[in-house]
């Protein structure tokens, strides 16, 4: 058959607020003549209004050189552009609508961590000591930010945002620890035995197949991939994702399906001990997004605000319950 046209274009933003994302748009389309496998609508990503140059290439490039030929859990990937002069970009992505969401604030269940988890450990063993990762010059490394200042300005952001909370002083004797013994943590977190990482897998990053045919769970927004420790993204889902009582009653059963899906995969030489161990120590993870968010993004909305205290609120038990610096 020939190929079509498109004819018709159109187009409904999804989402109401910008982060690092951008912009995302729902792109319907009509074609001059059916075309069997032709999608009927994509997601259009397009850079915010200030790009920045790197977290668009960053994107396109995990769609253009991690996850091409590979059967990961990700949308399809159709077509993705960066102009090197001023970051702008844009990505067409598959159209997953048809996939549940979860609200971060309302936190998701252990059975739906579970399953991203095992999405998790499909990309993290695809990619378990690959040395190419090691030349891959635009993943995401926090050595290359500007953390210890932005450590410095948390206090003060939080008492902006969120007047009523007052940070824990386990949390702030973590955060200077970690600005104190920066080359330390960053090898316990970003170090071998390194894969490739999601490093913001929250459950807002994550879609649900609705349908038996579909992928249980899918991972979305790659603009903070790295290299590091692959069960650091699983500390930061359950920290950031499951509600305290939740994580406290699964967390070991979810870290050892993890490690068992990686064993499972082929992973060799990485025990359970381990991989429990790099799971808390992955608090430095989260984190660092955490402080970082609350830090450079705007939280004025009633929305972020919820966000940013639920966020808090959860990794601060998180610390409580386990002290990571020990």
């Amino acid at each position: 058959a020939s190929a079509a046209t498109v004819t018709s274009i159109r187009m409904e933003r999804v989402g109401e607020e910008q982060g690092w994302t951008g912009e995302v748009a729902r792109c319907g389309l009509s074609y001059s003549h059916p075309v069997e496998g032709a999608p009927a609508s994509l997601i259009v990503k397009f850079s915010p209004r200030d790009p920045d140059p790197v977290f668009g290439l960053r994107e396109v490039r995990f769609y253009q050189e991690i996850a091409a030929g590979r059967d990961l859990p990700v949308p399809l990937y159709y077509y993705g552009q960066i102009d090197p002069r001023n970051g702008a970009n844009v990505l067409l992505l598959e159209d997953l609508s048809r996939f549940r969401t979860v609200n971060f604030v309302d936190g998701c269940t252990p059975a739906e961590a579970e399953a991203a988890v095992a999405g998790l450990a499909s990309i993290h063993a695809a990619w378990w000591g690959d040395d190419s990762l090691e030349s891959k010059d635009w993943l995401f490394t926090i050595a290359d930010t500007d953390f210890a200042d932005w450590w410095g300005q948390y206090p003060r952001s939080i008492k902006t945002i969120l007047p009523e909370i007052e940070v824990s002083r386990g949390l702030m004797e973590f955060g200077d620890r970690f600005v104190a013994e920066m080359p330390l943590m960053l090898d316990r977190i970003e170090g071998a035995p390194f894969t490739f990482i999601h490093r913001d897998a929250h459950i807002d990053n994550i879609l649900f197949g609705s349908d038996p045919a579909d992928r249980p769970a899918v991972l979305v927004d790659w603009q903070t991939a790295g290299r590091g420790r692959g069960v650091s993204d699983v500390a930061y889902l359950l920290i950031s994702s499951l509600r305290p009582p939740d994580r406290r009653r699964s967390e070991r059963r979810l870290v050892a399906t993890y490690h068992r899906h990686l064993i499972e995969l082929g992973v060799a030489g990485y025990t359970l001990d381990e991989c429990w161990t790099d799971y808390l120590i992955g608090a430095a993870s989260k984190l660092f997004i955490t402080v970082t968010a609350t830090v450079l993004l705007d939280n004025t909305s009633p929305h972020r605000r919820a966000w940013r205290r639920s966020d808090l609120e959860r990794l601060t038990a998180f610390i409580e319950d386990h002290d990571p610096i020990s």
